[in-house]
C-alpha cells in the first residue's frame, strides 16, 4: 500500500511539471510501475516461443532452456542480414529486378549460443525487466545454481550475458551457426528450384581471446559473429555481435572482432548503465494508465518490444525484428504486415521509431513501385498511407508537400494502367487482388484498391491546395474522385469486389479499408455508418468465423473503435489477448505465431497495441477524439503525451466515467478541433494567454492553438486536474511469462535439416 501510495504522489509531481514544462519522473517511480508489467516466469521457457527476448533494434537474441540440449540457449538475430542474390552490390535485393523475398533477399539465420551448466538442469526463473531492458533468470541443476542477465546495449551493437555460478565448474559456451540457406527452402524443400545454390558453409575459428563465425554469401560480401568471454573470481561476461558489411568482403569479421573487444574492455556497469538512460528516456515520452492489468501490461511490452525491433538509424521492421527463427516468411511483406507493424509508433509519440520505413521507401521507391505494378499496387499503395501518417502526426506538411506528394503522384499515375471508363462514363477498375480473399484471385472494382486510390487523391487534393501546388493536377484528381465508381455493396454490406461478395470467412479486413485506417467512409456520417456497423459484424460472424485468425481480432478492434463502439471494441480485443485466435498463437511472451505456433510474425501484437491507444483517442478527420471508444466498465483511464495528427500532444483523465480535463500543446500550429463524447461546454483551465475557444456542436470545439502553445481543459471552473494512475490489484500483475504448469506442447516449430560444416 505504501508503494501505491509513492506511486500516486509521484504521478501527480509528473503531472504538475507537465503542464508547462517537459515531464519528468525519477526512475523509482518508473521502474516500481513497470515492474508490475515485467513478464515472470514462474518456471523455465522450453523453447523459442515461451522465451525472454532482448534487442536494440538491430541486433538481439532470444533465450530459453533446451533440456535435450541441457543448455541456455541464446538464439542470435540481426535485422539486416539477408540474402542479396539478385543485386550483389548492395546489401540487399529488395525491388530488384525479378528478386523475390523466399529466394533472393530472406532473412538468414545468425545461429545460436549455447550455455552448458556441469549438472543437469532442474528448473529455474526468468524475468524480464521492462524498465532496465534486460533478462535475469536463474538456472538450478543437480550441481548448483547459475544466476545471469541478458542485455542489448542500445548504443553498441553488442549483446551481454553476465553469468555466475555455485557449480565446482564454469559452464561452458559453444557455438552453432545457423544454416546459411534460405528458410523457405529449409520448411518446404519441395519449393527450391533446381538452380538455387546454397551459400557456402560457414567458417568458425578463435581470434586470439575471441570467438568467431564469419558466413561468405554466394552473392559476394560476408557477416560475421563473434564473442569474447571476460572472466573474474566471481562472474563472467560474454560480449557478443553480429557484423554485416555486405556488400564488402573481408570487412565484417574485423568490424565483429573489434566491437566485442571495446566493449570488454569498459566496465559493464558503465556500459549498462547508458544504455538503461536510453530506455528510460524512451519510456518517458508517453504514458498510459487504464483499469484493465492484462491489456496494459500487453500494451507496455509491446512498446518494448517496438524499441527491441526498431531505431532510427536501422532496417525497417520485418516480420521478427532482431528475434529471428526458421519459418515460412523470411522477410518483410507488404500486405498487412509493415502497414500494421508500424500503427503504435505514431499516437505513442515515438515517431523516430518510424524514421527506418521512412528511409527504406525514400532509398528504394522506384524498385518497390516497379515491383507492385501489378494487381498487388494497393499493397505498396497502402504503405505509403504510413508513410503519411509519420509526417502528418508530425504536424509536418512541409515534408508531405516535397516528399509524399511526388511518390503518390506516382503512385497515382501508376493506378491508370489498371482504370478504365465504362459506357456511363464511370472510371472502374480491372480485376486485382484484395488480400487475402479466395487466394489473392483477382476481382474487379476490389474495394481494397477502391479506398486506397480514393484516400490517395483525396489526399493530394487536400496537401496540394494547402500548398497551392500543383492546380491542373487537383483538377484532375477531382474529376477522376468524382467518376469513380462507388464502393460495391450488397445487403451485408462491403464487397470484396463489384462480382464478389463476402460470402466465407476469411481473415484479412482488405475490403473494409475505406473505413478503418483511410476514413474515405465517414462514421460521423449516418448512412456511411449503418454501411460500414453492419459490414464489420458481417465480416466476423460470416461462416462462425472458422477462418479469422490474430489481426482479424485486433483488426476489429480498431474497426469498431472507430465507430465509437467501445464495448465490441474491448470485448473483441479480450478474445485476443485469451488468446482464442483459431490456428493462431499468442505466446506467454506475448508474440504471436501462425501455422500453429511455427511462423512468428511481429504485427498482430503491436495492432493490439495501437487499437488500445484508440479507445483513448483518436485523430483522423482533422479531429481530435479523446476517449472516444472507451468501453462502460473503465470507469476511469488517464494518458500522458499521446500525439494527434496535426502535431499535437494530448493528455487527459478520465475517472467516476466521465472525462475530468484534457491537455493539449501544438507543435505545428495546425488548426486544432478537439471532440469528446461527454462535454457540451468548455472552459480554459490553465494556459499562458486566454484562447478563444468555439463550440461546433457534438462535443466539438475549435481552439485558436498556435505552435508551441498549450491550454488545460474542462467542462467547468475549478475542475480537480490531478492524476491519479489505475490502481492495479496484486492478484492481476505480471501476467506474462509461462506460469507454473503452462508449459507449451512441443512440436511447435518447424523441422530443420541436418546442417554441417
Amino acid at each position: 500500500m505504501k508503494a501505491n501510495k509513492l506511486i500516486v504522489s509521484l504521478f501527480s509531481l509528473l503531472f504538475s511539471s507537465l503542464i508547462f514544462a517537459q515531464p519528468k519522473m525519477s526512475d523509482p517511480d518508473w521502474s516500481r510501475y513497470l515492474s508490475k508489467h515485467d513478464l515472470v516466469w514462474e518456471q523455465m521457457p522450453l523453447q523459442w516461443n515461451e522465451g525472454a527476448f532482448v534487442g536494440n533494434g538491430q541486433v538481439g537474441m532470444m533465450v530459453y532452456i533446451s533440456q535435450k540440449e541441457n543448455s541456455i540457449v541464446f538464439h542470435l538475430g540481426r535485422q539486416d542480414v539477408t540474402d542479396h542474390r539478385k543485386a550483389p552490390n548492395q546489401k540487399s535485393s529488395l525491388g530488384a529486378d525479378g528478386a523475390t523475398v523466399m529466394f533472393d533477399f530472406p532473412r538468414l539465420d545468425v545461429g545460436r549460443l549455447f550455455l552448458r551448466p556441469v549438472g543437469k538442469i532442474i528448473s529455474g526463473t526468468f524475468r524480464q525487466h521492462l524498465w532496465n531492458a534486460e533478462v535475469t533468470a536463474t538456472v538450478v541443476t543437480d550441481s548448483g545454481t547459475i544466476e545471469l542477465r541478458a542485455l542489448t546495449l542500445r548504443n553498441r551493437m553488442v549483446s551481454l550475458v553476465e553469468v555466475s555460478s555455485t557449480e565446482p565448474r564454469a559452464a561452458q559456451w559453444s557455438f552453432k551457426a545457423g544454416n546459411p540457406m534460405t528458410p523457405r527452402g529449409q520448411v518446404f524443400p519441395w519449393s527450391v528450384k533446381d538452380n538455387y545454390e546454397n551459400n557456402p558453409k560457414p567458417v568458425v575459428s578463435r581470434e586470439g581471446d575471441a570467438g568467431l563465425c564469419v558466413q561468405s554469401l554466394l552473392a559476394g560480401g560476408d557477416y560475421a559473429t563473434a564473442w569474447l568471454e571476460k572472466r573474474n573470481k566471481k562472474t563472467s561476461t560474454l560480449y557478443i555481435t553480429t557484423a554485416n558489411e555486405v556488400p564488402a568482403s573481408g570487412v565484417s569479421a574485423r568490424v565483429a572482432l573489434q566491437a566485442v573487444r571495446d566493449a570488454a574492455a569498459r566496465k559493464s556497469s558503465k556500459l549498462i548503465e547508458e544504455s538503461r538512460d536510453w530506455w528510460h528516456n524512451y519510456y518517458r515520452q508517453s504514458f498510459i494508465s487504464i483499469p484493465d492489468t492484462k491489456m496494459e501490461s500487453f500494451y507496455w511490452i509491446q512498446l518494448y518490444k517496438l524499441a527491441n525491433a526498431s531505431r532510427p538509424d536501422g532496417p525497417a521492421i520485418d516480420l521478427f525484428g532482431p528475434q529471428f527463427r526458421i519459418n515460412q516468411w523470411p522477410g518483410l511483406w507488404w500486405n498487412l504486415n509493415v502497414q500494421l507493424t508500424y500503427w503504435p509508433v505514431y499516437p505513442s509519440n515515438h515517431l523516430e521509431m518510424g524514421e527506418n520505413l521512412i528511409t527504406l521507401i525514400d532509398e528504394r521507391f522506384d524498385g518497390l513501385l516497379k515491383m507492385h505494378k501489378n494487381t498487388k499496387l494497393g499493397d505498396f499503395a497502402w504503405a505509403m498511407h504510413n508513410y503519411w501518417l509519420q509526417y502528418s502526426y508530425a504536424g509536418d506538411w512541409k515534408s508531405i508537400e516535397q516528399k509524399w506528394v511526388p511518390k503518390a503522384m506516382k503512385i497515382a499515375k501508376a493506378y491508370e494502367a489498371f482504370q478504365f471508363r465504362d459506357s456511363t462514363g464511370r472510371i472502374q477498375l480491372v480485376p486485382m487482388g484484395s488480400p487475402e480473399y479466395n487466394g489473392f484471385k483477382p476481382y474487379p472494382n476490389t474495394n481494397y484498391n477502391l479506398a486506397i486510390l480514393r484516400w490517395l487523391l483525396n489526399t493530394l487534393v487536400q496537401s496540394c491546395e494547402k500548398s497551392g501546388t500543383y492546380p491542373d493536377e487537383v483538377a484532375q484528381w477531382k474529376k477522376k474522385l468524382a467518376d469513380l465508381i462507388p464502393f460495391p455493396t450488397d445487403k451485408n454490406g462491403l464487397m470484396i469486389g463489384s462480382t464478389q461478395p463476402v460470402d466465407m470467412s476469411h481473415r484479412h479486413y482488405s475490403h473494409l479499408l475505406a473505413l478503418y485506417p483511410l476514413f474515405q467512409l465517414n462514421p460521423d456520417d449516418a448512412a456511411d455508418r449503418e454501411l460500414v456497423d453492419k459490414s464489420v459484424t458481417h465480416w466476423h460472424k460470416i461462416g462462425g468465423g472458422k477462418e479469422l485468425c490474430g489481426y482479424s481480432f485486433t483488426g476489429a478492434g480498431s474497426l469498431y473503435a472507430a465507430l465509437g463502439r467501445g464495448n465490441d471494441a474491448y470485448d473483441i480485443l479480450y478474445t485476443f489477448l485469451n488468446g482464442k485466435i483459431g490456428m493462431s498463437m499468442l505466446t506467454p511472451n506475448t508474440f504471436y505465431l501462425e501455422s500453429f505456433g511455427k511462423n512468428p510474425v511481429i504485427e498482430t501484437p503491436m495492432s493490439c497495441a495501437s487499437a488500445t491507444l484508440e479507445l483513448l483517442l483518436q485523430s483522423w478527420g482533422n479531429k481530435i477524439r479523446v476517449f472516444p471508444a472507451v468501453p462502460d466498465k473503465w470507469k476511469e483511464a488517464s494518458f500522458l503525451q499521446l500525439r494527434a495528427q496535426g502535431g499535437f500532444l494530448v493528455s487527459a483523465s478520465r475517472s467516476q466515467s466521465r472525462t475530468q480535463w484534457v491537455w493539449l500543446k501544438s507543435l505545428a500550429g495546425e488548426p486544432c478541433v478537439l471532440k469528446t463524447t461527454d462535454w457540451q461546454t468548455i472552459v480554459q483551465i490553465k494556459g499562458k494567454r486566454k484562447f478563444k475557444i468555439a463550440p461546433l456542436g457534438n462535443g466539438e470545439f475549435s481552439i485558436d492553438l498556435k505552435a508551441g502553445e498549450e491550454v488545460c481543459l474542462a467542462d467547468r471552473p475549478r475542475a480537480d486536474i490531478s492524476f491519479t494512475p489505475v490502481n492495479h490489484p496484486d492478484a492481476d500483475i505480471n501476467a506474462y511469462g509461462v506460469k507454473r504448469g503452462k508449459n507449451l506442447p512441443s512440436g511447435l516449430e518447424w523441422d530443420e535439416p541436418a546442417f554441417t560444416y
